[in-house]
């Protein structure tokens, strides 16, 4: 018989080494051993993890699978041990709570916020020119009425004269019709520039200035009731009304100046 032939009859008949089962026994023991020995809050993946740096993660993987065990958790060769991190709850943001002292009144409506244009504020803007150059679009509403009950009768312009019955008499304001006695109301704030009679017809006269060139006047007052360099509010009252000087009856003739000119005063109110 060949060589070769004899080789292969002796590799046959070589015996075939077992594992003895006390090796597998043994490493079973090793494993519960371990499961005993570690603390009883630490879960078998964390200390698999934690034995992973020095190899005996892979030993332990290995013995649970001998032993028909799965692991659900995957381990590389090496791997530092890792932080436990604190549950979500701990770190919770903290609320800061705001007091008020029991004096201090609490309101829950909405604050009011005005819908209506605030005509001093829209005269202040208005006038940031000379009034002269004032637009009707602009000029309109900027001026409060004179009364609190408003009717008109002889308007702004032309007109025969009602005294002298001269056609195409210049009428330089706006008549209201009014009862005598009262209240005549600034058309806006402004500081007295003139109080008292009027040579030229107006009788009781005022003139409020309210700056940039911008004047009113209220004529034929019974009486007045401001004085010259005096500060008055819209609204403020500045005399009664009445019929001095060239009037026909008790009537408030209301002018608007615009640089030393009578204008419309309807284009302002």
């Amino acid at each position: 018989m060949s060589d070769v032939k004899q080789r292969g009859r002796r590799r046959a008949s070589s015996p075939v080494t077992h594992v003895p089962a006390s090796t597998s026994g043994g490493r079973r023991e090793a494993i519960a051993a371990e499961r005993a020995s570690a603390p009883s809050g630490v879960s078998m993946a964390q200390l698999l993890r934690a034995g992973a740096a020095s190899g005996a993660g892979q030993k332990v993987g290995v013995a649970m699978a001998a032993t028909g065990l799965v692991l659900a958790v995957t381990l590389p060769s090496t791997q530092a041990p890792d932080t436990l991190h604190a549950a979500p709850e701990q770190s919770a943001s903290v609320e800061t709570i705001v007091t008020a002292g029991a004096e201090v009144p609490i309101s829950f409506a909405t604050p009011d916020v005005a819908s209506a244009l605030n005509p001093d504020g829209q005269l202040k803007e208005t006038l940031k020119v000379q009034a002269s150059n004032v637009t009707l679009q602009a000029s309109k509403g900027t001026l409060s009425a004179p009364l609190t009950n408003m009717v008109t009768s002889s308007p702004f312009g032309g007109r025969i004269s009602p005294i002298t019955g001269q056609v195409g008499e210049m009428h330089t304001g706006q008549d209201f019709a009014i009862g005598c006695g009262n209240s005549v109301l600034a058309a806006a704030g402004g500081v007295v520039t003139f109080a008292g009679w009027h040579q030229y017809g107006g009788g009781n006269r005022v003139v409020v200035d309210h700056g940039n060139g911008l004047s009113t006047s209220y004529n034929h007052m019974s009486s007045i009731n401001v004085a010259v360099g005096q500060e008055v509010p819209r609204g403020g009252i500045v005399g009664l009304s009445g019929t001095t000087g060239a009037s026909t009856g008790c009537h408030l003739h209301f002018e608007v100046i615009v640089d030393d000119e009578t204008v419309d005063p309807m284009g302002w109110l």
